[in-house]
């Protein structure tokens, strides 16, 4: 059994000896009062045939009948049916670059970071979107397939790293081929590819496979993470001390933002390009280009519906308050019987007999 609002159990654990402690007490206290204003012989003139035992059974019944709502007000819960729901959403893979690049600090506190933040905001924008994830740096594979389960996105999308992927580099030509693979023949909906990358593609064709995916109906959206000035990249030692990323000669890797490159692989894929910047970028991501994609309607899967039962100790307490309202506190009191079994005898009637 599981309750739909606990924090009325804990309420009903308070009130509970609260309730019952109250009733006592305000009892005791009517008891001495009324003795003090009366006097103790009057007092128990007025109050024959009142039951103390009655009065105590009122008060537990109001007792028992408010534990009983505040149960019912934590909306008990056993028993369950599974139900196939459906949702109308989209299929988004989001194409996320894990290359070294993406530790140069021009964004805040690097490149890697903030594009992680962007695919957790995106997770908000589509609720009703399955989502994947493709990791990808000089080689791609598919970190997360096509799900609506939100939480298990998060994850993977936490889970990224530059060590990932053993092949370095930023080959956008195998992110593109590995995300629309990743579709799968039960995506047959409208589809969407988000890469968040900085653009240093070190592969060609990446252009014209964004083409090819246009004319399957892919749309292709690019974020930039970065600035065009760019930024040396730098590492941390074994010892947790800051190096630089040197190049095989020796140079320190400088990486910059590749804007021209994405605008045009985001053109020929049927989308556009936008800078990574905020959240807000990722809102008018979802409100200018996924948002308006046709919806489809796509199982969802089966979700568990609990079966309410509040109705049982909202019963219960109802009538516990009607029963209290109708027990008496006085006891029934029945007239006595004279030996010749006439409840009242007759009076003589007339004169009375004179006496000699």
């Amino acid at each position: 059994m599981t309750f739909a609002s606990p924090p009325f159990l804990w309420l009903a654990a308070i009130l509970g000896p609260l309730t019952a402690a109250f009733l006592w007490w305000t009892w005791r206290r009517k008891q001495k009062a009324a003795a003090q204003f009366v006097g103790t012989r009057l007092y128990q003139q007025l109050t024959i045939g009142v039951s103390p035992t009655l009065q105590i059974v009122r008060r537990v019944l109001f007792g028992v009948a408010v534990l009983a709502l505040l149960i019912a007000l934590a909306r008990p819960r056993w028993g369950f049916i599974d139900e196939e729901t459906t949702s109308s959403g989209v299929d988004v893979i989001v194409a996320f670059d894990v290359s070294r690049s993406m530790l140069a600090t021009d964004a805040t506190p690097n490149r890697l970071e903030k594009a992680r933040r962007a695919a957790l905001d995106l997770v908000e924008s589509s609720q009703t979107d399955r989502l994947g994830l493709v990791a990808f740096a000089g080689d791609a594979f598919l970190q997360a397939p096509l799900t609506l389960d939100d939480e298990a996105f998060r994850q993977s999308v936490r889970a990224l790293d530059t060590d990932l992927i053993p092949v370095q580099g930023t080959g956008l030509a195998a992110a593109l081929r590995e995300a629309r693979a990743g579709f799968g023949k039960d995506s047959t909906g409208a589809k969407a590819v988000v890469v968040i990358t900085d653009g240093e593609d070190h592969e060609p064709g990446a252009i014209e496979l964004a083409r090819e995916m246009a004319r399957d109906g892919i749309r292709v959206f690019t974020l930039g993470v970065g600035t065009t000035e760019g930024a040396v990249l730098r590492t941390a030692d074994p010892y947790g001390n800051p190096v630089f990323i040197k190049d095989q000669q020796g140079n320190a890797v400088k990486s910059r933002l590749n804007e021209t490159l994405l605008r045009e692989v985001a053109d020929a894929g049927g989308g556009f390009y936008l800078p990574l910047q905020n959240r807000q970028t990722i809102q008018n991501l979802y409100e200018q280009g996924i948002g308006p994609l046709p919806r489809t309607q796509m199982n969802a899967g089966k979700t568990r519906q609990w079966i309410e039962r509040f109705q049982w100790p909202l019963a219960v307490g109802i009538l516990l308050l009607m029963a209290e309202v109708l027990v008496p506190e006085h006891r029934r009191r029945i007239a006595p019987r004279n030996p010749t079994g006439i409840l009242n005898p007759p009076r003589a009637v007339g004169p009375a007999p004179k006496t000699a």
